[in-house]
């Protein structure tokens, strides 16, 4: 007997656990966009006119962002879509993923700007990785840092309102357990972040992605055909967050919702912090004149001790 879509009765092809939904691939992709809809509405993500960046790395997860960005959209042709990509530098990986990205970009009729570590900073992820003492840190601890001013950085020139990125379902959940665990309340504080909230310096961003699994994505991106890069990053087996992740599969598998009740139940207790956060004081940091909450920035604190290897 073959599975009926939950929505149209057509032959399904995919099974959302976590809504026990039997789904064609039209309504994989429509119910994954209202889904979305959904998200940035509740949240007040986004407004009518703003100028959104989208960052774009190659990976499945900013390539559905990217389309379903552009799908809703459509409906407020007073925003505008501007896709960037960050490239760290690492040969092997970045490289291929640009590719993508720009295959990506130009099947959606809209152009890809491109910002590197090296430009920004003067050394490539490789090179710091490299270069890395014994006792040194991770390299997802520089990319991390790195990342998000390069990020910022883009955005600023782009003169973004806003900038997006691909962080999904199963990404948010393995955040704030992190946090939790590691008793981080300042960063559980942040989880769904307000744009009035937002410190000056800093472009706002938005998640849409957080409420999407990211077995949804893999399912929207092949059933769309969107092209992108599944190659892991060669640094990410460093990472602290795999143990993590694994043990919220295991726990997703045996009962579905997990996920999006770890997030919702995060958002409930960030709600309550939110005024913790107002009372943060911020200044600008000597070197660069960024927002910081101490006298240097922790990326000019990272630039510093690699130039002084």
């Amino acid at each position: 007997m073959v599975l009926q879509c939950s929505k149209c009765g057509q032959p399904a092809i995919y099974l959302r656990r976590y809504t026990s939904e039997a789904l064609c691939a039209a309504c994989l992709i429509r119910t994954t966009e209202q889904r979305v809809r959904r998200t940035i509405n509740k949240r007040k993500m986004l407004r009518d006119d703003d100028r959104i960046a989208v960052a774009v790395s190659g990976g499945k997860d900013s390539a559905v962002l990217l389309d379903v960005m552009v799908r809703i959209e459509r409906d407020f042709p007073k925003a505008e879509l501007i896709p960037f990509t960050i490239d760290e530098g690492i040969i092997g990986y970045r490289d291929l993923a640009l590719k993508a990205a720009h295959r990506l970009a130009n099947s959606l009729d809209l152009d890809l700007h491109v910002w590197t570590f090296r430009d920004l900073f003067g050394f490539t992820l490789d090179s710091i990785v490299q270069g890395r003492g014994q006792n040194d840190i991770g390299a997802c601890s520089y990319c991390g840092v790195l990342r998000r001013r390069a990020i910022n950085d883009a955005a600023r020139e782009l003169d973004a309102d806003v900038v997006v990125t691909g962080h999904n379902l199963d990404d948010e959940a393995q955040t704030i357990l992190m946090n939790m665990m590691r008793g981080d309340a300042r960063r559980i504080a942040r989880t769904n972040r307000l744009r009035e909230l937002a410190v000056e310096g800093f472009v706002p961003r938005a998640k849409p992605l957080m409420e999407v699994s990211e077995r949804d994505i893999v399912a929207y991106a092949h059933f769309a055909g969107l092209p992108y890069h599944d190659m892991p990053c060669p640094y990410a087996a460093e990472a602290y967050r795999n143990d993590i992740r694994d043990f919220l599969n295991r726990m997703e598998h045996k009962r579905p919702g997990t996920l999006l009740a770890l997030l919702h139940s995060a958002e409930t207790v960030a709600g309550a912090l939110h005024s913790s956060l107002k009372g943060i004081q911020h200044s600008v940091c000597v070197r660069c004149g960024a927002p910081t909450t101490g006298q240097v920035c922790k990326t000019c604190q990272l630039v510093e001790r690699i130039a002084n290897r």
